[in-house]
């Protein structure tokens, strides 16, 4: 079958991050989009991302990526999605009585986020991440999250009604154990069940399709200490305790392997750097076999990690649309400058 290829054309942001207002012309294949510290590269790569998933790769809410001093902020894009031309617009409004997110396609109001990536996905990758080798689970939960959500937005839609009803609960539970409803722990406890285990369940399943596509020096391992567990057995715990003890939100992982050895023990700077490497391009064939889509890859400061060879070699191993942030231009490449607003 013949991959859906992605491409943006232009982007336009309003009162989003330092920006009051500016447009973006990207070519099809490499783009580097460069200037010094502060010009506003990553942002420009976090607003491109929020046309395909709306909410920030930097973990940022949305109300943090607002200009300071302003109540919205709109995202605009052109796309080329396969043959067809489409309008994408992310609109966030805060005012004193509600905070509101909304997405358009070709200015129609979408009832569902997930319905903007069938016509264009968008994948973030920064750099920084392949320091989650030496990082803890949590690190790495958020790392495989985020790309797991992009290639299987069931997974998206049961991890963010997972993480909704976790924060309420933990809400509910921060008050004296004396005012504490046990029943509506109890059914929240079900609630979660079903969604953790379906977590669990897609998240080994994913490990193993992407362990197909990694080069075999590398190895990644699902480890879920949850498995097994029953939220209702730890309602208790959960009381004394005043927070949600138990779920995959905090009792997975994910070892890496160089080697057959843990990576973060065993392996150089160098190799990690590699297995971080091999993990992206992994991904990238993954959902270019399953989804048949030709996806924008957005790389944050490649050049801070990468030498020369690396680079290269990386870049030569990517198709379709690429936009790079960089202090510097890149030869052969649309080069887009920024420069510090005042």
């Amino acid at each position: 079958m013949e991959k859906k290829r992605m491409v943006i054309k232009e982007l336009t942001v309003k009162n989003f991050r330092n920006f009051s207002e500016h447009t973006v012309q990207f070519s099809d294949g490499i783009n580097v989009i460069y200037g010094p510290n502060g010009s506003g590269k990553t942002s420009i790569l976090e607003a491109v991302a929020y046309l395909s998933n709306p909410r920030s790769f930097r973990g940022a809410r949305d109300y943090q990526v607002l200009k300071v001093g302003e109540k919205h902020f709109e995202i605009k894009g052109r796309i080329v999605s396969g043959e067809e031309k489409h309008t994408i617009e992310i609109v966030y409004v805060q005012d004193d009585d509600k905070k509101e997110k909304v997405a358009y396609l070709d200015g129609s109001k979408v009832k569902r986020f997930r319905d903007i990536q069938e016509i264009f996905i968008a994948i973030p990758f920064s750099f920084r991440d392949y320091s989650m080798v030496d990082g803890g689970p949590a690190q790495r939960r958020e790392f495989f999250d985020e790309i797991f959500s992009l290639l299987d937005l069931d997974y998206y839609e049961t991890l963010r009604a997972y993480e909704k009803l976790l924060d309420e609960r933990n809400e509910y539970l921060k008050q004296e154990p004396e005012l504490i409803d046990r029943e509506y722990l109890i059914e929240t406890a079900k609630d979660l069940q079903i969604m953790a285990d379906k977590i669990v369940e897609k998240r080994e399943h994913m490990i193993n399709e992407l362990s197909k596509y990694l080069d075999k020096t590398f190895k990644i391992e699902y480890k879920s200490d949850f498995k097994g567990k029953n939220f209702l057995d730890y309602v208790d715990q959960d009381i004394a305790e005043k927070v949600t003890t138990v779920g995959p939100h905090s009792q997975d992982d994910y070892l890496l392997y160089y080697k057959d050895l843990l990576a973060r023990h065993y392996a150089s700077e160098g190799q990690k750097r590699l297995l971080y490497l091999s993990i992206v391009l992994a991904f990238k064939k993954l959902i270019e076999e399953t989804k048949h889509y030709e996806p924008v890859f957005l790389f944050d400061e490649p050049f801070n990690v990468l030498d020369t060879h690396l680079l290269e070699r990386f870049i030569s191993n990517l198709s379709g649309q690429v936009i790079i942030a960089s202090i510097t231009p890149l030869l052969g490449a649309h080069n887009i400058g920024l420069t510090i607003e005042e």
